[in-house]
């Protein structure tokens, strides 16, 4: 056989979020009757002018949200037996944000490149593929996206405890799962931990600078916010001054509030416009996080969103 040939009539791979931006701007320039513009779809979908930009763009695409997906189907009037291959694409996308890193234990033994025996191999998740079958119906790859949901499914594997003997701590019980819980902010911490707590003084009125240390000033800050609540004055920040710290915040909301919500989110891996106001993106992010968290899919930040997403941030740093 021509392997030449043969390899050039391997189908193209490409992701689901590509896929479904190429249906998606099928729809709009196949519309019927006046194509509306991307603004006037915007106002519809209830998103930015700059988000529906990037959902018909398949030079840059970004996956739409199944609630977006079926206001285009909607508006642009698509055939009817597309929606709900579409909204499969739209949830495909999805899984694969959805797909953490796994850290996967080697047999006892084994070693990863030039580690140590028993080291442990970080399992690194591929994209979501599916073969291009565009311009054909989008019929052709479903089958495709199934086998696809079920190895990314494989690799969303949550932590484990590594067996005995390979581990590095005692009794190689050294992976643990991740759990949500409030850190202890204090004087001297930097980067993520003191930017969240200085933008949420700010949001409660103290004048503190966001310098992304935990400094003087800023403690003096906290100690002033615990007294006006009657908690203790430690001038910390911990599991009894976190919850009455967090602000719920929701679309139209905007202020450091909100800066501190965008900041977490990108910290948590999704990145995300730090513009102070509570956007449509901003909210469709969020959506996201939530429903990658097993959270309620609310799109709109309460005291258990904050809870996971400072639970889900860099290391603790002391400066």
């Amino acid at each position: 056989m021509d392997r030449t040939r043969a390899g050039a009539e391997e189908p193209a791979l490409i992701d689901p979020a590509a896929a479904l931006t190429s249906v998606l701007r099928a729809w709009w320039e196949g519309c019927p009757g006046v194509r509306p513009t991307q603004k006037a779809l915007a106002r519809r979908a209830g998103v930015d002018q700059a988000t529906m930009s990037r959902y018909l763009n398949p030079g840059r695409p970004m996956a739409a949200p199944p609630p977006v997906v079926e206001a285009l189907h909607e508006a642009l009037e698509a055939p009817d037996g597309e929606l709900g291959e579409a909204l499969l694409l739209a949830r495909a996308a999805q899984e694969a944000r959805r797909v953490p890193r796994a850290r996967v234990p080697q047999a006892p033994g084994e070693a990863m490149g030039s580690g140590a025996p028993g080291a442990v191999a970080v399992a690194r998740p591929a994209a979501v593929a599916v073969p291009v079958a565009v311009p054909v119906s989008v019929r052709r790859i479903l089958w495709f996206l199934f086998a696809c949901g079920a190895f990314a499914a494989g690799l969303w594997l949550r932590p484990v405890i590594a067996p005995p003997g390979t581990g590095t701590g005692t009794g190689g019980a050294d992976m643990v799962a991740v759990r949500d819980d409030w850190p202890v902010v204090r004087l001297g911490d930097v980067l993520w931990e003191a930017r969240t707590v200085q933008y949420l003084l700010q949001a409660k009125g103290h004048e503190v600078e966001v310098t992304g240390t935990v400094d003087q000033t800023t403690v003096t800050a906290i100690t002033d916010f615990q007294r006006s609540l009657g908690l203790v004055r430690d001038g910390r920040v911990g599991p009894q001054t976190w919850p009455r710290l967090v602000v719920p915040l929701g679309g139209g909301d905007y202020g450091p509030a909100v800066e501190a919500l965008q900041s977490l989110l990108t910290g948590a891996g999704h990145p995300t416009v730090v513009s102070g106001t509570f956007t449509s993106e901003t909210e469709d992010v969020l959506r996201i996080y939530q429903a990658e968290r097993g959270l309620p899919v609310t799109g709109r930040a309460t005291n258990r969103d904050w809870l996971s997403l400072v639970s889900h941030q860099g290391p603790h740093l002391h400066g």
